[in-house]
């Protein structure tokens, strides 16, 4: 709270003296001006620390806003001058997770909030371009953090840390993160052709946006013993759904349980540390550390003497490099405390949280604290790395140029009217038909199982591929020893 009425008085006070405490201009030579107050404001910014004082930047910057009103030929649009002023602060920061979003896309910002919108169905990163590094691609190109399960770009094979340098041939290296997320979405219906960066390959794909629906949670028995709950993203509502699922995978005599993390990107922090403490009865989940000196001391939060579910059930967590910060604190939680393993690929890394403020009409996120896992390890920018390690498959430069190809043509509408079920047999014909396209059997079995099953209604879905996702159907041998 200090902090936010901490910047909300420096944004008025730089607004209040750039609009009322310039100094008076009139009949002043513009070379006077120079030589006088704003040359010497501007060149002697520095207190006695070496560091320039707020008092004196505000000074500086009402001295320069008064000599450009006089004579900038032009009229001056406060209020586009007061959204940069706010955007600059917050941008000088460095840190790609703190923004500004302004008044214009305040209520786009709020809707990506709400679990449903238009757009090809990704969660992305985008580093500041004031800080991008041309020999470092991550930098400047967008970072796709996650698909949604179901999305376009989820059914086209896009991966986590793929990244994306085009969007209909426009470079996107000089957009903000917001700026590059609007135009990634599109307009439903309408194709839209992105410049994917995979490792050294390079490779253009057409996605048609559409509405999105993220269901946060689902759940299901997987056979007669194991059960199966996927988490998507951690909503406000997430936890007393994943409460809901628990209840009834118990009652159809749940004697193991999956729990698939893989592409869930995060999301509200409480949620996890519930969900974390339905298993624990025991044990710190997390800690919280703030900046010295912000009022705020490390938070401890430790598990209550009460579970959902009982210690005799074992768990395994499927992770992927999608699997991002909430879903890592879960991960983490249930782990380091011995209450699960973990299997699959290591995990994004993302180590830190962020506080959100409205501001005026808009938004400012920023980067606040560190978190550590219960045994005191900071994943930030590292991951976890998964007790049994299963890595994604990785391909060729000519592998990927013939993936680019095969998507360029539908080849699954006319597959499914001749082979309309969704069987084992008819994932292997498809394969098997398309093989001399180059595109590896293990994409062409994954794209059109995506294609069967997510043209289904919701609740007809298989609610996992027991065909062929190795790591699950590790996980589950796995946990049929332990049952």
């Amino acid at each position: 709270m200090k902090k936010r009425f901490l910047l909300t008085v420096i944004l008025a006070l730089i607004i209040s003296i750039l609009l009322q405490a310039a100094p008076q201009r009139e009949n002043n030579p513009i070379g006077k001006i120079l030589d006088g107050a704003l040359n010497q404001s501007l060149s002697s910014m520095k207190g006695t620390s070496g560091q320039p004082q707020m008092s004196e930047i505000l000074y500086s910057l009402g001295n320069l806003y008064s000599y450009l009103e006089q004579n900038f030929l032009y009229d001056i649009d406060m209020e586009e001058m007061k959204e940069n002023l706010i955007s600059a602060m917050v941008d000088s920061l460095g840190d790609k997770y703190s923004y500004y979003i302004a008044a214009d896309d305040a209520e786009s910002y709020e809707n990506d909030y709400e679990g449903e919108y238009v757009g090809i169905g990704t969660y992305l990163t985008k580093v500041n371009p004031a800080y991008a590094d041309p020999t470092i691609p991550e930098t400047y190109m967008i970072i796709i953090t996650s698909p949604f399960p179901g999305g376009p770009a989820d059914r086209a094979g896009l991966r986590a840390n793929d990244l994306i340098s085009h969007i209909d041939g426009e470079d996107i290296s000089a957009m903000d993160a917001n700026e590059a997320s609007k135009l990634l979405r599109g307009e439903e219906g309408k194709d839209i052709t992105i410049t994917v960066h995979r490792g050294d390959s390079v490779f253009d794909l057409t996605l048609r946006p559409e509405h999105v629906i993220i269901p946060t949670v689902v759940a299901g028995m997987l056979d007669s013993q194991i059960g199966y709950l996927q988490i998507a993203e951690f909503a406000n509502t997430t936890s007393e759904r994943v409460k809901e699922e628990l209840t009834k995978l118990q009652g159809q005599g749940m004697k193991a349980l999956v729990i698939d993390l893989r592409n869930d990107a995060g999301g509200s922090v409480q949620p996890a540390l519930e969900i974390a403490d339905m298993f624990l009865d025991a044990g710190t989940i997390m800690t919280v550390r703030y900046k010295e000196g912000s009022g705020h001391g490390a938070i401890s939060y430790a598990a209550m003497d009460d579970t959902e579910i009982s210690e005799d059930i074992p768990i395994a967590i499927l992770v992927n490099g999608g699997t991002a910060s909430a879903s890592e604190i879960l991960t983490a939680a249930l782990c380091e405390n011995s209450r699960a393993f973990s299997v699959g690929d290591v995990t994004f890394g993302k180590g830190i949280t962020q506080s959100i403020i409205p501001y005026g009409d808009g938004f400012i996120q920023f980067t606040s604290a560190n978190w550590y896992t219960p045994q005191g390890n900071l994943i930030h920018e590292k991951g976890i790395t998964p007790d049994v390690l299963i890595p994604e498959k990785e391909y060729s430069d000519e592998e990927m140029v013939a993936y680019e190809n095969f998507m360029m043509e539908d080849h699954f509408s006319s597959f499914r009217q001749m082979h309309p079920e969704y069987t084992k047999d008819n994932v292997d014909l498809f394969a098997e038909e398309n093989k001399d396209t180059g595109v590896p059997v293990e994409i062409l079995r994954n794209l059109i199982t995506k294609e069967y099953v997510y043209s289904m209604d919701f609740d007809e879905r298989p609610i996992a591929d027991l065909y062929y996702d190795e790591v699950l159907l590790s996980a589950m041998d796995m946990l049929r020893e332990r049952i």
